[in-house]
């Protein structure tokens, strides 16, 4: 009732019966392993105290349990001892995984920088290729290093573009109801960019809704393409990070209506123009030849991070994951604890790898 002295709910207890306390247990005649348990020592991700967790999953009658908190592996004495001869420990860690090895060319071919190169930019009413539409294409022919020609095209979603992206595009639905669809667009960017080299900043976001729209009007998607977000990142240093209103400050290039797709790609030429004289500097001078040169030469700092699982299979696989701990901590620690993929490469004996939650990789 609500005491009025105390200002708050309050409890008046009459009668007290003591219960016995019902213990959950797995009643599942196969018991699973739990590849996956994060103990108190997962920030902000786990509260229970690792004794707690491998004497519960040892009373459920499972045979072993996995540790992989996140990043670190301070409970692993203390899931030791808990275990005693009653279940066996898997050790392990989640960690956060950054792929340092070059991805800037994808389906790499054997051409130099005089080639011709469409630079393309998208406007979309979403982020998901599988679920949103194309609304604008922009794009920039070079051939030479020099530009020789321009496709701008407004695209007709058949939908409403929601509100919030109308205030970042400025692209309204009046604007595009008169637009062919992409069922007719698609087949005009396919003849305007012919076996061009397709370069985009963060390409995966802009080729995928291509590739999607070429699926659905039975047209190959065979281009080799280039990202100069990716790039960047190798090849430039000492800036905050590689979004193209940075980069196009870092090298003076004019950036008018940012989040138009005409505008960004003319924008996104001029960058990319400037990131091949830095590769002329770094004597590298055929497509072919990118991804090699450019590996390992990624900010890790700037790169995302994935969750990523790894167990312990063997003593010197222990030895192996401590090294990468370390490594973590000491030389790549920016926000949290960083794993490149050539170091877990490096130390990969003794390991299993797997996918992880949500954040992972796949």
């Amino acid at each position: 009732q609500y005491d009025n002295y105390a200002k708050e709910n309050t409890m008046l207890v009459n009668d007290i019966v003591k219960a016995k306390k019902k213990t959950r247990m797995d009643n599942a005649p196969e018991k699973r392993v739990e590849l996956h348990m994060h103990s108190k020592m997962s920030t902000m991700d786990g509260m229970t105290d690792v004794k707690t967790l491998v004497k519960t999953a040892a009373a459920w009658g499972h045979k072993a349990v996995a540790i992989t908190d996140h990043g670190n592996v301070q409970a692993f004495p203390d899931a030791m001892h808990a275990a005693g001869n009653d279940i066996k420990v898997l050790y392990g860690v989640e960690c956060y995984l950054v792929n340092d090895s070059s991805d800037v060319v994808i389906n790499s071919t054997d051409r130099d920088f005089d080639t011709e190169f469409v630079v393309f930019d998208i406007e979309t009413t979403g982020l998901r290729a599988s679920h949103d539409a194309i609304t604008e294409i922009g794009a920039v022919k070079i051939c030479g290093r020099k530009e020789v020609g321009r496709f701008e095209t407004f695209v007709n979603p058949q939908r409403h573009i929601p509100d919030n992206i109308t205030e970042l595009t400025g692209i309204t639905d009046d604007m595009v109801k008169d637009a062919e669809t992409i069922d007719e667009v698609i087949k005009k960017f396919y003849d305007f960019a012919g076996d061009a080299v397709l370069v985009a900043h963060n390409a995966s976001f802009d080729t995928s809704f291509i590739k999607q729209a070429a699926s659905a009007n039975g047209l190959e998607f065979k281009f080799t393409y280039l990202d100069t977000l990716e790039l960047a990142r190798c090849t430039v240093s000492g800036i905050k990070n590689y979004k193209l209103d940075t980069l196009t400050k870092h090298f003076g290039v004019k950036l008018v209506n940012h989040h138009r797709a005409c505008d960004d790609a003319a924008a996104t030429a001029e960058v990319f123009l400037k990131l091949l004289e830095l590769l002329d500097e770094r004597g590298v001078d055929n497509i072919d030849q990118i991804n090699t040169a450019l590996a390992g030469k990624a900010d890790i700092k700037s790169l995302k991070t994935y969750h990523c699982i790894i167990l312990v299979k063997t003593q010197a696989g222990m030895r192996n994951l401590y090294n990468l701990i370390s490594k973590s901590h000491l030389d790549y620690f920016y926000k949290r604890p960083r794993i490149p993929k050539s170091l877990l490469q490096k130390y990969r004996d003794g390991l299993i790898v797997g996918s992880a939650c949500e954040a992972g990789k796949l």
